[in-house]
């Protein structure tokens, strides 16, 4: 697994990369239950693993919400 951090002061946040990330809630560390997050993803991605992703977060008691873009780069 690896873990990268976008530095941006105050809003600075982790990307992880590893291979079963979806399958593993601990993978989502520190969210916990109560928490809230935003899913953003595309036309593309979306039917691949929206679902699931929603649905290990939503069993570890986190409130989910998400947005669908379309592809491209103009947005």
């Amino acid at each position: 697994m690896e873990r990268i951090t976008v530095t941006l002061g105050e809003r600075s946040y982790p990307i992880t990369i590893a291979a079963g990330l979806f399958n593993e809630p601990a993978s989502f560390l520190p969210l916990k239950s109560g928490d809230q997050v935003m899913l953003v993803t595309n036309e593309t991605l979306a039917p691949l693993y929206l679902d699931k992703v929603r649905g290990v977060l939503e069993r570890a008691g986190v409130n989910v919400d998400s947005v669908i873009l379309p592809d491209g780069e103009q947005l």
